[in-house]
């Protein structure tokens, strides 16, 4: 019996835990039927295809989200064409929940295991190498999910969501992590949410499972420990550290010991390389966690902040109100708890901080969207990502009650984005996807460091900087073709030339230095080389020794806002380091002269 677990990523550097975790709780016997294969919805549907049909699977399972059920669905209808015998099964949350638009057997899918998936896939497993009947059960009955799987039509029995227990799954890992080189590897300490947000799938459960600490402990010290083992172009072994893992717990910081428990030992245990990426909560810190914090190694931590909005009426609307109230005034007294931990995480000067906003919540218009983003950007996070409100199946913004009430009109197929509601239409929804593509490609990228900050100092707001970029992007026609990275230069060149022609000498500086920060360079643009004149024996294969006109080091050495008053017009020599870059992965430098 061959038996493949399919997984479909949303990139090369994803992987996923659903996967590892359906094969470690199989027992051992079982796991020898069993293979996990994955692949990206960014990969040939035909290549996908042939490496599954060269394996000749008995069963074929896939586990569904937002990102690749278009893809699994196409992938199913084709594979049972070709293999009809194959028994396909399909799980995870896009299949979860019931949907009037969908018609999983229609695509030459036999089997719908319905929520937590570990027990109901090693039952039909058992049942597969005993040719037994099957007989298989969901885990969590909602109101609008499915009454119970599906096996080839039949009714199965139910089985309650309180049998499955976290710490009866084993670590879902093999010790090498072979497969990992180069990729982000997920892990749970939790499972549910103490939050009913509106938009996502915890508005569907109820409660939060913890994996015990000394268990989660246990796991993380394989983590710190591996060394992944892949071969170079001579085919000599090079052993490397894992460089990050991501837990997917929705709120990390619900428990506030668990929390510190596990803060603590990776603080204890550091393996100076390995990062460890949470979602948390920023209402819930408190001095202690944050005092804990601060003795963590630079890029030992990355924490994920979902904001969302800034705006009360939008978070009471969502029910996201850290307080249990549905006083505005306490909504208030969250939001300024929330930006105080922030910022007091900021000052710390050794966590990245990417913070979350979502456009198309109820109650937020237009300009309460750019007050919301001119709220988060105040924090200067390292990250500030813009999502667009996806209406996920199960979710409360979702059901057709509150769609009628706010008029929310989404696509049809995944990932189901907001198009308009009574709040925002889709002209504005479109004018902020332009801004967030200047945010993600110029912000996030994290590659126009200094240039960023002199323009968010420059502009009245950072809605308004990003804003005109955004303009000169589209009226230069920049959207039609893609753009290599000397020529994103150029063109942050050329908006400053038009924006703010006074200052080009000094942004020259700055987009040079960004340059130097990213790769070591022997020739410049044109546009730099007016400004400034380069010795080329100063520069090696490992290390830059280049002037600047302006005392660039010692403004970035100051607070991340420092005013644009201390960008002194002072010559200095600054030498780049290409030989081993930072915790948050920028090249080191240091001023070499005055």
């Amino acid at each position: 019996m061959k038996i493949i677990l399919a997984a479909i990523n949303a990139k090369y550097i994803h992987s996923s835990l659903a996967v590892y975790s359906l094969r470690a709780y199989l027992g051992e016997e079982e796991q020898k039927h069993v293979l996990i294969k994955e692949f990206t919805v960014n990969q040939a549907e035909d290549f996908i295809i042939s490496e599954l049909f060269s394996l000749k699977p008995d069963v074929l399972a896939f586990s569904c989200y937002i990102w690749n059920i278009e893809m699994v669905l196409s992938l199913a209808q084709t594979f049972k064409k070709i293999l009809p015998d194959t028994k396909i099964i399909v799980g995870g949350p896009e299949v979860s929940y019931k949907s009037d638009d969908l018609c999983l057997f229609d695509y030459g899918i036999d089997i719908v295991v319905v929520g937590e998936g570990e027990y109901a896939f090693k039952v039909l497993v058992q049942d597969f190498l005993n040719k037994a009947p099957l007989v298989c059960a969901n885990n969590a009955i909602e109101d609008d999910a499915y009454e119970n799987v599906l096996v080839e039509n039949a009714f199965c029995k139910s089985i309650s969501h309180s049998e499955i227990q976290l710490k009866d799954i084993p670590f879902p890992y093999n010790s090498r992590f072979e497969n990992f080189k180069n990729r982000i590897i997920y892990y749970e300490s939790s499972r549910g949410c103490p939050f009913s947000c509106g938009f996502c799938l915890s508005s569907a459960s109820q409660g939060v499972r913890f994996l015990p600490v000394d268990r989660v402990k246990e796991d993380l010290s394989k983590f710190l420990h591996a060394d992944i083992v892949s071969i170079d172009n001579v085919n000599s072994a090079i052993n490397t550290k894992i460089h990050q893992i991501k837990f997917v717990d929705r709120t990390f910081n619900c428990n506030k010991q668990h929390a510190m428990d596990i803060w603590s030992f990776l603080i204890q245990n550091d393996n100076g390389i390995t990062n460890f990426h949470f979602e948390i909560s920023g209402g819930l810190l408190d001095d202690e966690m944050i005092n804990l914090i601060r003795q963590a190694r630079k890029g030992l931590f990355q924490f994920e902040i979902g904001v969302q909005s800034t705006n009360p009426a939008t978070l009471e609307a969502i029910n996201r109100n850290m307080n249990n109230s549905k006083e505005p005034n306490l909504q208030d007294l969250s939001l300024q708890r929330l930006f105080v931990n922030i910022q007091k995480l900021k000052s710390l000067g050794n966590v990245h901080l990417h913070l979350d906003l979502i456009v198309g919540l109820p109650y937020e218009d237009y300009d309460s969207f750019i007050k919301s983003f001119n709220d988060v950007m105040s924090c200067y996070p390292h990250q500030l990502q813009v999502g667009f409100l996806k209406l996920l199946k199960g979710s409360h913004l979702r059901k057709p009650k509150v769609l009628e009430a706010y008029g929310i009109a989404y696509k049809t197929h995944a990932p189901y984005e907001i198009l308009s509601n009574h709040f925002i239409d889709f002209e504005a929804i479109n004018k902020l996807k332009k801004i967030e593509h200047m945010v993600e490609l110029f912000y996030n990228s994290g590659g126009y460091q200094c240039f960023i900050r002199f323009m968010l100092l420059k502009f009245n707001t950072p809605f308004d900087f990003f804003d005109a970029l955004s303009i000169h992007w589209e009226e230069n026609a920049y959207h039609l073709s893609a753009h290599k990275k000397g020529a994103l230069y150029t063109i942050l060149y050329e908006f400053s030339k038009k924006t703010l022609p006074s200052d080009i000498a000094a942004i020259c500086e700055l987009l040079k230095f960004d340059m130097l920060k990213k790769e070591n360079l022997r020739t410049f643009p044109n546009w730099i080389t007016e400004y400034y004149h380069y010795d080329v024996k100063q520069i090696t294969k490992t290390t830059g020794t280049h002037t600047f006109k302006y005392d660039i080091c010692t403004w970035l050495d100051g607070l991340e806002m420092t005013p644009l008053q201390s960008l002194k017009k002072r010559e200095i020599g600054v030498m780049f380091d290409y030989t081993l870059s930072n915790s948050f992965n920028q090249v080191n430098y240091v001023r070499v002269s005055d």
